[in-house]
């Protein structure tokens, strides 16, 4: 009886005792390291420095060169003419003329003036006027301005005919220059040469003069 019960509780004991023993231990896991990179840090823009700040705040401002103002137009006591020589025969005589700036300021040349032939004692022999509006002093549109620096000079000739006048003439005849825009009245220095176209019309005729356009 006493085998008997001893067998039955050896299993029984053995099964707590199997109850009660732990199991095996699970090995560690590997620690898994991660490794978290932080984001650059913004680089900050220089800071302009004072010493810069100062020397933008006093740079020089472009210098604007002032627009010149446009040059008068020439008065007679500025300008000096003379007679360079003459050319033609019997009725018709032309003049080659120029024209000095002989003042000490830039002056402008512009349009056409009247014409006189006009003799040695200052007696105008012929003159444009006489032939109606056209030969009177002018500026056409887009007629072109001469500048005239001090000691510039411009050129033209005349072509002066058929003097019928009743006046004898004094030699040497020369020209005479009445300047658009009531500028005044220039006569050039005789030059050689100088004479008396010959009537080839009626007496008392008034005759004919008139200049070319002026050239450089």
């Amino acid at each position: 009886m006493r085998h008997h019960l001893l067998g039955l509780l050896l299993p029984v004991a053995l099964i707590g005792c199997a109850a009660q023993a732990p199991g095996p231990t699970p090995p560690p896991s590997p620690a898994v390291s991660a490794t978290v990179s932080a984001p650059p840090a913004p680089t900050a823009s220089p800071t302009p420095t004072a010493a810069a700040t100062a020397v933008a705040s006093v740079a020089p401002s472009p210098t604007v060169a002032p627009t010149p103002a446009p040059a008068a137009l020439c008065l007679a006591t500025q300008l000096a003419a003379t007679v360079t020589g003459w050319e033609g025969a019997a009725g018709h005589q032309i003049a080659s003329v120029r024209l000095v700036n002989e003042s000490p300021i830039a002056c402008v040349v512009q349009g056409t003036p009247g014409v006189q032939l006009v003799d040695a004692r200052g007696v105008i022999l012929i003159d444009s006027a006489a032939v109606g509006e056209g030969g009177l002093p002018h500026v056409d549109p887009g007629a072109e301005p001469f500048l005239l620096d001090p000691g510039a000079v411009i050129g033209t000739e005349v072509s002066a005919a058929d003097y019928c006048g009743a006046a004898e003439a004094a030699l040497p005849t020369t020209i005479a220059f009445v300047l658009p825009a009531d500028a005044g009245r220039v006569v050039a220095a005789p030059g050689p040469g100088g004479d008396v176209p010959g009537c080839l019309s009626s007496p008392g005729a008034p005759g004919s003069i008139a200049m070319n356009g002026w050239t450089r």
